[in-house]
């Protein structure tokens, strides 16, 4: 049953935590009306987790300790020292798509990347499935469970810790999947630009960190579940069809499209 109202609440772009008042939106709007959902590339199970990530660190082991205090230094010196990468950090938390538009040189909605937004709300579903899988099977408990945050993103008001919690969704981060499988694809359609859009992914994982959601580990092992789906969707002849469609349009872009605004 629970697996079944993670999954349940992730098709409706909400999180399987209740403690967790903002959804996420992969294109920063919402699915028009009767829109189909999209259909992975990938059978479900394909990807097993367990073949790619241990359990998460065991509570007040030193990687354990070593997450805790990485946790606590952000919410104690992001508000102080910059206030522009806490704002960074809240917008990542509520979308996916455009926050890569800058490093990706072009904008990515339907409007202008038809073909590749349908090529990315693809491969999130294939994402999802082994990254909520393991969410479901390590209960690991987030950060604002185990200790009282001074901010947290989106969600108002900041809960009490509570430290005899036996469950989370906090390993693998599912944020981060979806935000290092944007730039993993983005980065095999615009190869010239990878360094920016990677640079991109690994500073969305850091703001799960900085949002209180998540420990740095949940954004390690998230990294690492997205590798492995990638990787086996290159194997797959409909992915490898719709990606060379998406590296067309992009091409296209390069020649019409101004870049986004910064």
């Amino acid at each position: 049953m629970r697996h079944f109202l993670a999954a349940l609440m992730l098709l409706y772009g909400a999180s399987s935590d209740p403690t967790v008042a903002l959804a996420q939106s992969l294109e920063g709007v919402k699915r028009p009306e009767g829109e189909a959902k999209p259909v992975g590339y990938l059978t479900k199970g394909r990807i097993d987790h367990r073949l790619f990530i241990g359990p998460p660190p065991a509570p007040d082991t030193l990687l354990d300790r070593l997450d805790m205090l990485a946790s606590r230094r952000f919410q104690a010196e992001i508000p102080a020292i910059a206030d522009e990468r806490w704002q960074t950090a809240e917008r990542d938390h509520e979308m996916v798509y455009p926050r890569f538009a800058e490093a990706f040189g072009r904008p990515i909605d339907r409007q202008t990347s038809p073909h590749l937004v349908r090529l990315l709300n693809r491969v999130m579903r294939d994402v999802s499935d082994p990254v909520f899988r393991a969410k479901e099977a390590f209960q690991r408990p987030r950060p604002y469970q185990r200790y009282q945050l001074s901010r947290r993103c989106g969600g108002k008001p900041i809960p009490t810790p509570d430290k005899e919690a036996r469950g989370g969704s906090s390993y693998p981060s599912g944020h981060t999947a979806y935000g290092w499988a944007t730039a993993l694809v983005l980065a095999d359609i615009a190869p010239d630009r990878a360094p920016l859009i990677l640079e991109r992914g690994r500073d969305y994982a850091l703001s799960r960190v900085i949002c209180g959601y998540h420990f740095p580990s949940d954004t390690e092992a998230a990294r690492a579940v997205v590798a492995a789906v990638v990787m086996k969707l290159h194997d797959n002849a409909d992915y490898s069809a719709d990606l060379a469609a998406a590296r067309t349009e992009y091409e296209g872009l390069l020649l019409t499209a101004p870049p986004p605004a910064n």
